[in-house]
C-alpha cells in the first residue's frame, strides 16, 4: 500500500516526540513542511525543523515501565516544559516511544477475496484492521500491524496491489505489541501532565528509522539499541520492518556491576564507565589508574585505584550477556536471522569502546555505530545516538503508520447488528 507520510508533509504542523526511557525523559517538538521533489524521489517526502528540545534524568520508571507515578510525571513534565519554552508554544499531545510491557513480534498471513475484481484501499484496510484484532487478544495492546508483502491470487512480490486486478488479495503482516497493562499505565503517566498521546510507537523501531540507510534497509539489516534498562533489536529487510524483541538489562546493569565490585557510588561508577570503560583491555590500560570514592567515604576525600585494564575486566562479563543473549534472540526468529546482513549499534551504551568489534566477533556480521539522522534545528547535545529513539518518533510520524492503522479500525469496526460477531468469525477463518 502506498506511503501516506508524503500526503501528511503537504501542510505545516507541529509534532511532539516524546521518548519515556530508563534514564532518561526526552522531548522533541518540531515543524514539519514538504520536502523537495528530488527528496520526494528518494522517499524523504517530510523535512522536520526542531523547534524545542528538552531532557531530564528519569525517576519512577524501570525498562520503560512507570513504576512510581508521581515522580515519572514530574520528569516527564520537567523535559516537555523545557521544550516548550524552547520552541515557544504549547504542545496538547505527542508521539510516544514504547520500551515496556514485554514487547512481541508476530507475522501472519490473511486474505480477502475481492468481489469487484479489483484490489481497493478498503481490501487493504479490512486486513489490516482485522490484523489488529486478531493480535491484540490475551490482554495484548498492538503498536503496529504493517503490511510486509502482497500477493494477487498466486503471484507473489507485489509491491502496491491498489488498483489491481485480480480474485483475490493475500497481505503478510507483521504485528508488534505490548501488555496492556504497561502501556496504559505509561499513557496515564503522560496525560496526568496534560498531554494527549496522538500515537504510540515502538521504541525499537523508532531507533532503527532514525539511525539506518534506507540500502540498509532494502538489503537486511539489525539495529540494537543500547538504553539504560532495556536492549533492544529490530530487523529490516527489503525496506520494511519485519521483527522487533528486547530485554530487561541494559548499561544500567554494567553501572551497577561496577558499583558493587569496586564499593563505589552509583554516580562515580557510571563516570568510570563512561569516560573510561571499554569491551577490551589493552597492555597501555594496565599503565593507565583511575581514581574514585568508596561507598560513604567521597566527603572525607579518600581514594580508591583501579586500572582501565581492571575496569574493563570488570565491564565484558555484562556486555559479553547482553549480546549473547540479543545474538540467541535474533537466531530463534529464522527469517530475521537470515536477513539481518549487518548490524548497527546505536543508544547511549553503545557508546562503550570496543563494542563495535566484539558485537562483530559474537554476531559474525559487519557492525556499524549509528547516529540519528540530523534535523534542522536541533541542538547538538541531541544529535547523539541516545536521541535515536526520539528522533525515529518523528521519522515514524512521516511514514504514516499511524495514520494506516487508523483508518484501518474506523472503517472495520463499524456498529451494527451482528457485526461484531461476524468480524469475529471473518478473523477466525482468515488468520
Amino acid at each position: 500500500m502506498k506511503q501516506t507520510g508524503l500526503n501528511r508533509g503537504k501542510r505545516q504542523r507541529i509534532v511532539t516526540a516524546l521518548d519515556v526511557g530508563t534514564s532518561k525523559i526526552c522531548c522533541l517538538i518540531a515543524k514539519t513542511w514538504s520536502a523537495p521533489d528530488w527528496l520526494e524521489v528518494a522517499g524523504e517526502g517530510v523535512q522536520f525543523e526542531v523547534l524545542g528540545f528538552g531532557h531530564h534524568r528519569a525517576e519512577g520508571l524501570k525498562g520503560g515501565m512507570v513504576t512510581h507515578l508521581d515522580r515519572a510525571e514530574h520528569c516527564i513534565r520537567s523535559a516537555v516544559d523545557t521544550a516548550e519554552r524552547m520552541a515557544g508554544t504549547i504542545v496538547e499531545d505527542a508521539h510516544v516511544a514504547v520500551t515496556c510491557g514485554r514487547l512481541k513480534s508476530e507475522s501472519f498471513s490473511a486474505s480477502v477475496a475481492l468481489p469487484s475484481g479489483a484490489v481497493r484501499e478498503d481490501d487493504t484496510l479490512r486486513i489490516i484492521a482485522g490484523a489488529r484484532q486478531y493480535a491484540a487478544r490475551d490482554k495484548r495492546m498492538v503498536l503496529h500491524a504493517l503490511p510486509t508483502g502482497y500477493r494477487l491470487d498466486d503471484h507473489n512480490g507485489i509491491r502496491d496491489p491498489l488498483g489491481m486486478c485480480g480474485e483475490r488479495l493475500g497481505i503478510d503482516i507483521h504485528a508488534v505489541t505490548a501488555d496492556e497493562v504497561a502501556i496504559r499505565n505509561l499513557s496515564l503517566c503522560v496525560e496526568r501532565c496534560h498531554l494527549g498521546v496522538s500515537g504510540l510507537v515502538a521504541a525499537p523501531y523508532a531507533s532503527a528509522l532514525a539511525v539506518i540507510t534506507p540500502d540498509e534497509a532494502k538489503l537486511g539489516v539489525a539495529c540494537i539499541d543500547f538504553g539504560a534498562g532495556t536492549t533492544t533489536l529490530s530487523v529490516f529487510s527489503d525496506g520494511h520492518f519485519i521483527h522487533t524483541d528486547a530485554i530487561a538489562l541494559g548499561g544500567a546493569g554494567i553501572t551497577t556491576d561496577i558499583a558493587r565490585s569496586l564499593g563505589a557510588p552509583l554516580e562515580h561508577a557510571e563516570r568510570l564507565k563512561t569516560l573510561h570503560g571499554s569491551a577490551f583491555a589493552t597492555l597501555s590500560d594496565e599503565r593507565e589508574i583511575i581514581t574514585f570514592p568508596s561507598v560513604g567515604e567521597s566527603q572525607r576525600g579518600v581514594m580508591n585505584q583501579i586500572s582501565k585494564a581492571q575496569l574493563a575486566v570488570l565491564i565484558r562479563p555484562r556486555v559479553e550477556e547482553i549480546l549473547d543473549l540479543m545474538r540467541r534472540r535474533l537466531a530463534s526468529c529464522a527469517h530475521a536471522s537470515e536477513a539481518a546482513q549487518t548490524l548497527v549499534l546505536t543508544g547511549g551504551g553503545s557508546q562503550l569502546t570496543g563494542l563495535a568489534d566484539l558485537a562483530s566477533n559474537m554476531f559474525g556480521r559487519p557492525v556499524r555505530l549509528g547516529r540519528p539522522r540530523t534535523l534542522n534545528g536541533l541542538p547538538e547535545g541531541g544529535t547523539g545516538p541516545d536521541f535515536s529513539s526520539a528522533v525515529g518518533v518523528l521519522k515514524q510520524w512521516a511514514r504514516g503508520d499511524d495514520k494506516l492503522s487508523g483508518l484501518a479500525e474506523q472503517r472495520f469496526l463499524r456498529t451494527g447488528t451482528g457485526y461484531l460477531a461476524r468480524v469475529s468469525e471473518w478473523i477466525r477463518d482468515n488468520f
